[in-house]
């Protein structure tokens, strides 16, 4: 395929094009981490974007700076369904119920992508450090979810607790949930929930 980018057209449309065909490979990769091909190489890249080989490799240094990017894409699309109304307040009850719904709204937007994280997390070390910073940041949210209880633990205790819970209501104990033990969202929801109770 002909590489015309950049040929006699002003700066702005070029800006303008790169970035219309980075978001393409981007949504393509997107496309292969659904379809559970978790180690998209530059090539299939640009066979299904429609993109030259010389294209891609302008915009993306390797396979590796793809994938950032792709993982980088999905982390940001992932902020609005891990959004908590007033983060730690109310009921324990209510706050249960809508810790558990979130992560799985989470799980149902960004679980292709994040089961492709962790199988590339391995192989290239900025992914490995996104991975880390997303599991750390999911840690953090339940904590603040249920400080009060929390707090009202002696230290070691209540290290047992966050760790306990975190474990539970990480991504990849929820993958292994739906995917692996095959429950459903209702039941999965239903095992977060009675064990975030017995817990808390």
């Amino acid at each position: 395929m002909a590489d015309l980018e950049g040929i006699a057209e002003p700066l702005d449309g070029r800006v303008a094009r790169r970035q219309r065909n980075v978001d393409a490979v981007i949504d393509v990769v997107l496309e292969l981490f659904a379809e559970e091909s978790l180690f998209p190489t530059i090539e299939q890249a640009a066979t299904r974007s429609g993109l030259s080989l010389r294209s891609l490799y302008r915009y993306f240094a390797d396979p590796g700076e793809l994938l950032e990017a792709t993982i980088k894409r999905s982390r940001e699309q992932g902020v609005e369904f891990s959004r908590l109304h007033a983060i730690g307040q109310g009921p324990l009850a209510q706050r249960i119920d809508e810790f558990a719904a979130m992560r799985l709204r989470m799980y149902d937007a960004i679980g292709a992508v994040y089961r492709a994280t962790v199988a590339n997390a391995a192989r290239h070390p900025r992914i490995s450090n996104e991975l880390a910073r997303n599991r750390n940041e999911l840690r953090h949210q339940f904590e603040a979810q249920f400080v009060r209880e929390l707090a009202e633990r002696k230290p070691a205790d209540r290290d047992v607790v966050l760790s306990a819970g975190d474990l539970l209501t990480q991504l990849d104990s929820i993958d292994y949930l739906r995917r692996h033990r095959q429950l459903s969202v209702a039941e999965t929801q239903s095992v977060l929930v009675s064990t975030l109770r017995s817990l808390l």
